[in-house]
């Protein structure tokens, strides 16, 4: 794992490369707040977690938006990486995820589940 590599990833991407549907903007304007133990380790990693490779929503229901996983970019060798579980998410690594575009040594993390509270309009 390279903090420094994954940090300047994540600083050369702009907000207007994170999805903008609905989920994924929900996804962006909460989770900080919501998860700030998970933020702080992701931070420890070089991970901004206002930028999700990848959201993966299920279901909003009563108000609450269920995600089964978000996914996350972690430059470097996967070697050091140890799952773990933080305000009830687990974090892993994935092999199932889009591709990454990305030819340097690097890996891709999962949290699963979130559940964030559901603000943004009705999607139709």
């Amino acid at each position: 794992m390279d903090i420094e590599k994954t940090k300047k990833y994540y600083e050369q991407l702009s907000d207007e490369e994170v999805c903008d549907c609905t989920y994924c903007q929900n996804y962006v304007k909460q989770i900080k707040a919501t998860y700030p133990k998970l933020a702080a380790y992701l931070d420890e990693m070089g991970v901004n977690i206002e930028k999700p490779f990848e959201a993966i929503p299920i279901a909003e229901a009563e108000g609450v938006m269920l995600y089964s996983g978000v996914q996350y970019v972690v430059m470097g060798k996967a070697e050091d990486f140890k799952d773990t579980s933080i305000e009830n998410s687990e974090i892993f690594i994935t092999d199932s995820h889009p591709m990454t575009g990305i030819s340097e040594d690097h890996f891709v993390i999962e949290i699963a589940p979130i559940e964030l509270k559901w603000i943004m309009k009705k999607v139709i």
